[in-house]
């Protein structure tokens, strides 16, 4: 009579552990599923970052071919306006070019000129001193990268005849000048070396750069935030350089000549050769709308390749 029971039991038994091992089972495909889905899902976004970055890339191209298509003297009023650019494949982007003359440079520029773009952002009283500090930097560095460049050997000089009244004068050859001090690399290196908060140097970093090849500014190219610190310049004078921007004058025009021997050493029109290039997804298959990158490009002389690449990032 016992032995019916028992049996019973051990049925009982073997069903639990059967419905256990379905259970864990279960639970297994489906953990095996959500990880297939997962990663799936990660493929295809990292096929989509891949896809981004390749047509970021052709951005870049297209922009450069945009500078070359563009004739020189038009390049000088290259100021950031917005041009839709189709990339092939459904793919759409908005590239801006600048003449990197445009910014106010870390290293070449007046400093007190920086000082006054610091003043405009609103910097107020942080702004106090700062052209003091760069021009005691650029006098710290100067020694130590001048000693590190190799002298050159001076020219012979034609040996003048005793009672001549002309006189031997050395050869000043301004390509073997002692180079411009670089002291900041990057516009992020605004906080350490001026002492300024990460706020203070994002509002003021909007109007600078370290890639302005003469320190002077060309006002066809410069943004308002730069225009409007330069001393001197009034707002006729930004009213002239916008008129002049939208009829394409360029050198030609009377009033930016006039503006220019007003403000000597400030400003400049001379052909542009650095540029400043930003490249933003708007959408196409396969990417990811909203990314972007930035550039800077240099003109390279004749019989090299067109462009040099300056910086590059992206996001």
């Amino acid at each position: 009579m016992t032995r019916a029971p028992a049996q019973a039991r051990e049925r009982g038994i073997i069903l639990i552990a059967v419905l256990l091992a379905v259970a864990i089972m279960a639970v297994m495909v489906v953990a095996a599923a959500a990880l297939t889905r997962s990663g799936i899902g990660n493929e295809q976004l990292e096929q989509r970052r891949l896809s981004s970055h390749l047509a970021l890339r052709s951005g870049i191209e297209a922009a450069k071919a945009l500078i070359l298509a563009t004739p020189e003297k038009q390049r000088l009023s290259l100021s950031g306006e917005e041009v839709p650019v189709d990339l092939g494949g459904g793919v759409s982007a908005t590239v801006t070019l600048r003449d990197a003359a445009g910014y106010i440079d870390l290293n070449r520029s007046d400093p007190k000129l920086i000082e006054e773009v610091a003043r405009f952002s609103g910097l107020g009283k942080a702004a106090d001193g700062l052209a003091e500090k760069i021009t005691k930097l650029r006098k710290a560095a100067a020694p130590e990268q001048a000693a590190a460049q190799p002298q050159p050997t001076p020219p012979k000089q034609a040996a003048v005849p005793a009672g001549s009244a002309a006189t031997a004068q050395p050869t000043v050859d301004k390509a073997k000048q002692p180079p411009v001090p670089i002291i900041f690399l990057a516009v992020d290196q605004l906080p350490g070396l001026l002492g300024i908060s990460s706020d203070d140097a994002q509002a003021l970093g909007a109007g600078l750069t370290v890639y302005n090849p003469t320190g002077e500014i060309n006002p066809l190219a410069a943004p308002d935030q730069v225009l409007q610190s330069i001393p001197g310049m009034t707002e006729q004078d930004i009213s002239n350089i916008e008129m002049a921007r939208k009829l394409g004058t360029g050198t030609s025009d009377s009033r930016l000549q006039q503006l220019i021997q007003r403000l000597p050493g400030l400003l400049t029109v001379k052909e542009p050769r650095v540029f400043m290039v930003d490249v933003k997804l708007d959408g196409g298959p396969g990417i990811l709308p909203g990314s972007d990158a930035r550039a800077v490009v240099r003109l390279l002389p004749e019989g090299q390749m067109p462009f040099g690449t300056l910086a590059l990032e992206e996001e």
